[in-house]
């Protein structure tokens, strides 16, 4: 299945069509990390931000683990 940055399906009226406000944040170093729903595996963005740039990235998994979950570009979807 694949899903869009905030875990629309590609069948959904809403994929890349919807933002959704955030439910969790998470600061560490320099790093953002924000959530959108509860659910055990959800999209997760993640904000880095330099003296330079900000990137911002999403990938898929369970919150706890977010530091270690492989990240892509904010606009690609993800096959789950």
């Amino acid at each position: 299945m694949q899903i869009d940055q905030y875990g629309f399906e590609a069948t959904s009226e809403y994929f890349h069509r919807r933002m959704l406000q955030p439910y969790r944040v998470a600061e560490t170093e320099g790093v953002t990390y924000i959530c959108f729903d509860d659910a055990p595996l959800r999209p997760i963005h993640r904000v880095t931000k330099t003296a330079a740039e900000t990137v911002v990235e999403w990938a898929y998994g369970a919150w706890a683990d977010r530091e270690s979950l492989v990240y892509v570009p904010i606009n690609r979807t993800l096959e789950v």
